[in-house]
């Protein structure tokens, strides 16, 4: 909520600013600065539709009109210039509380899918710490593949940890994970005793799936690899990630196998995994960011690294 110490009169019903991020006005100050929404949505390193529509909402939520939208761009209204000034003494504020708190590392938010082993998360928040040109302290949460890249462009991810492949035209992707796919099975399904599988074993078999709309690119493009080995599987749709839940599935419901990595299965007596012959399908995981702006380039650096995990 913004404080009464800024000078603006924000009237009887300052509740309804409740959610006012100190982001909407460090992007509302660069378009004022800008006075064009492309130029200042490359600045601030997202999509120009996502800041204009957050424009918009701003001015909505405020119930003032901020610009004036002209042929040479964004205009400040006498209210918007009022908000202006008191924008930019709340930042400043900000900074000398921050700088008397002795914050040294700034946050950098990252979403993570479905399956990312602690180990790899590891790696990667270690990786973003030694190349960012400034000090940094990842916060990871849990968000869909398609939610993260959403995130991205609306500035509110730095960094998305996703399955592969999607369509990467305006972001940055390093490769942090690559690994085989094998079947997973309950210890009492009549496969579980095989050492290697054949496909022709699995041609009856229901396959464990999930909503494709959390990466879409990756589930069409494992589909089609199945398909390319005879395998066109019935689907049984679980959009849970919690592994109990996984492996009562499996368990309760017949005739029924996922597609996984080894570390799916490690330390669960009720699981096994078994390859297939001839090599399984790949799962490849990449950490992304959008292409233009610091974090971009941080992961320009990152992608001449080595991780341990991938």
């Amino acid at each position: 909520m913004l404080p009464i110490s800024a000078g603006l009169y924000l009237g009887e019903n300052v509740d309804e600013l409740d959610g006012l991020e100190i982001r909407h006005l460090r992007y509302f100050l660069m378009v004022a600065r800008e006075g064009k929404i492309l130029t200042a949505s490359q600045e601030l390193n997202i999509a120009q539709p996502s800041l204009s529509q957050l424009i918009q909402r701003l001015e909505r939520r405020l119930g003032l009109v901020l610009f004036n939208r002209t042929a040479r761009g964004m205009e400040l209204t006498a209210a918007g210039e009022v908000f202006r000034r008191g924008a930019e003494r709340i930042l400043a504020e900000l900074d000398e509380v921050l700088a008397e708190a002795g914050s040294t590392a700034r946050v950098v938010r990252a979403g993570v899918c479905a399956g990312v082993v602690p180990a790899l998360l590891g790696d990667i928040e270690n990786a973003i710490m030694r190349n960012s040109e400034k000090p940094v302290s990842p916060k990871f949460s849990a968000e869909s593949s398609s939610r993260q890249l959403e995130l991205l462009r609306t500035g509110e991810l730095d960094f998305a940890i996703v399955r592969l492949p999607f369509d990467a035209a305006e972001f940055e992707v390093v490769t942090v994970a690559d690994q085989e796919l094998g079947v997973v099975l309950h210890t009492g399904h009549p496969l579980a005793g095989r050492t290697e599988l054949e496909w022709a074993d699995l041609r009856d078999q229901w396959l464990l799936w999930f909503d494709a709309r959390r990466a879409p690119g990756y589930a069409q493009g494992l589909l089609a690899s199945l398909a390319t080995h005879g395998w066109r599987p019935r689907l049984h749709t679980m959009d849970n990630d919690r592994h109990a839940l996984f492996t009562h599935t499996l368990r309760s419901v017949p005739g029924l196998v996922a597609l996984r990595p080894r570390s799916t299965a490690a330390g669960d007596p009720q699981l096994t995994w078994i390859p297939i012959s001839g090599g399984g399908p790949r799962e490849q995981l990449g950490l992304a960011a959008l292409r233009e702006g610091g974090h971009g380039e941080t992961l320009r650096r990152m992608g001449r690294e080595w991780f341990p995990s991938s």
